[in-house]
């Protein structure tokens, strides 16, 4: 949404201040929000959401404090408000939408109630449970963030829909969808910014592709006659097994079919009001202070996927800096995995033949056919069953800038020059192919300063 602000937001501080803005006067600027009347629950009001004082300390907000005033102020020019007017009978009857405001204690206490309430209904892993905690209280400023990648969910059907039916009361907006398609992901109003719950165990790649281009703002698709930005919240089941290959940007867990705890009964209609109008006061204190974190996650300890995973993740939770700092733990396993699986790839393997052949002393140029049975053999050591020929791996070269050129009547390849081993270098540090022992100068290089100076020789 939308909302009225002064010309001066205020600037978030980085993890080792945060005290600064925690104990001082702020100005917190009225927010517009779509609420349900809770006289008629099926009917939906815009409200606008101010404190009564101008000035206060954010510790110090209750929801006593907060005033919540039905308006028909302009809503980027009354289209949003239309369209939730307008919406079909049975998406506005299921849209979830808070009916009030409740205090929710400190962000660490918010926090640990969703890990708790998590623990009483879904059958997860231990340590997924804050992770998913992380991921829904990012959807309530899904507006503010640069991206937000999906929650991708496997394992048995019985307990993915506990976790998706759980994440109703934490969720901003959501939807809970059966068999989606394209066609209807591109008639859903995306301008209110929901959390689309699917279920959708045979996911094609057309559909992937739409919903990977979710992700972030800015990427428009054609419905009918119209253009919409496809940007919103999403954690889709995709089946008992892991098609990592359809949507790699994710953050993917598995549910567990037998969980060793006792599980309670689905969340009642009470608790997900409970949840709601806590994580709606959550977003009406701080949302200013998320739009504006100054949280980073330094690449030099991630990969850039597990970095921008952590830093939209950590920018929700920016008045805990231990929090923050915890998010970048659980994810380092996380990190290990996608360096692993970037490194077997097909474009890793490659890349790896190709660094062979740098390293050989003497070695003066090398041809593609020669590079594919190089990675044929790697994939063979490793028990990989990927398919390499001369033609693959001349694509997948071109893919990665390294164009071939013909030498001779002997086919395709590269004269290994200074030029071809600078990129390959630069190429193989990126995907972490690099050996573990420099075997060159260029490794050494890249291994340990880490600086592009070589790249600006080229």
């Amino acid at each position: 949404m939308q909302e009225p602000g002064d010309n001066s937001p205020p600037q978030a501080p980085g993890p080792d201040d945060a005290g600064e803005f925690l104990n001082n006067p702020i100005h917190i600027t009225p927010m517009l929000e779509f609420l349900r009347c809770p006289d008629d629950p099926l009917s939906i009001v815009q409200s606008r959401l101010s404190l009564a004082g101008n000035f206060v300390e954010r510790k110090e907000i209750s929801a006593q404090s907060i005033t919540i005033q039905e308006t028909y102020e302009s809503e980027k020019a009354g289209e949003l408000w239309e369209k939730v007017r307008t919406l079909p009978s049975g998406l506005s009857d299921s849209l979830t939408l808070p009916n009030g405001i409740r205090g929710c204690g400190s962000t660490r206490e918010l926090f640990d109630s969703i890990g708790t309430l998590l623990r009483h209904h879904v059958p997860l892993a231990e340590k997924d449970f804050p992770l998913v905690a992380y991921w829904s209280m990012a959807t309530w400023f899904l507006d503010f963030l640069p991206s937000l990648p999906p929650l991708v969910v496997t394992g048995p059907a019985r307990a993915a829909a506990r976790l998706l039916r759980t994440l109703v009361a934490l969720c901003r907006r959501p939807w809970a969808l059966a068999d989606l398609n394209s066609a209807t992901l591109l008639n859903l109003p995306l301008a209110l910014k929901p959390t689309l719950l699917i279920c959708k165990p045979q996911l094609n790649r057309r559909l992937a592709a739409l919903l990977d281009a979710s992700n972030q703002p800015g990427y428009l698709a054609c419905a009918g006659k119209n253009f919409q930005e496809l940007y919103c919240a999403k954690c889709i089941y995709i089946g008992e097994h892991c098609r990592q290959a359809l949507m790699p940007d994710g953050i993917h867990i598995h549910v567990e079919g037998k969980s060793r705890r006792v599980l309670l009964p689905l969340p009642t209609e009470s608790v997900i009001q409970e949840f709601q109008g806590k994580l709606l006061f959550y977003r009406f204190v701080w949302r200013e202070l998320v739009a504006t974190s100054k949280f980073r996650v330094p690449e030099s300890q991630f990969g850039p996927e597990v970095a921008g995973i952590a830093q939209v993740l950590g920018a929700a939770l920016v008045s805990e800096p231990d929090l923050q700092r915890g998010v970048m733990e659980l994810l380092r396993e996380r990190d290990e995995q996608f360096r692993v699986d970037r490194a077997t790839s097909l474009d890793g393997v490659v890349l790896r033949a190709l660094l062979f052949y740098c390293h050989q002393e003497n070695q003066q140029k090398v041809f593609v056919r020669d590079i594919a049975a190089a990675a044929l053999g790697i994939c063979r050591e490793e028990g990989q069953s990927l398919h390499i020929s001369s033609e693959i791996a001349g694509h997948v070269l071109k893919n990665l800038g390294l164009y071939t050129r013909r030498l001779g009547s002997a086919g395709k390849g590269f004269d290994l020059d200074k030029s071809i081993k600078v990129r390959a270098h630069r190429l193989a540090y990126d995907y972490d192919v690099l050996p573990t022992e420099p075997s060159c100068g260029y490794c050494h290089h890249f291994q340990v300063s880490q600086t592009e100076d070589l790249m600006q020789e080229v």
